[in-house]
């Protein structure tokens, strides 16, 4: 596998933080944001509940008004949006 990239570092870290954020443990938060940074470098276009910004507590999504999918797992949903993560510095 190749080095990752500053951008891939970045992105990783963000991505963690929101899962972390959203419940996952610290080990499930870097596991799925490595699988999210592999499957970019694949140009995959499937996504998972926890990345998207309609995910509400209790893992309800906004968007359809019922229960999310399993969060983690990667599909394509023509609901998805992104989550925008917090970086440090903002609130």
């Amino acid at each position: 596998m190749a080095p990752w990239t500053d951008a891939e570092i970045k992105r990783f870290l963000a991505r963690q933080g929101l899962f972390s954020r959203r419940g996952l443990s610290p080990t499930e938060s870097e596991k799925l944001a490595e699988k999210c940074l592999l499957r970019d470098r694949d140009l995959d276009d499937r996504r998972a509940c926890i990345e998207c910004k309609h995910l509400q507590r209790g893992f309800i999504c906004a968007a359809t008004k019922g229960s999310s999918m399993p969060i983690t797992i990667f599909q394509r949903c023509h609901r998805f949006e992104w989550q925008v993560p917090r970086t440090q510095g903002q609130a």
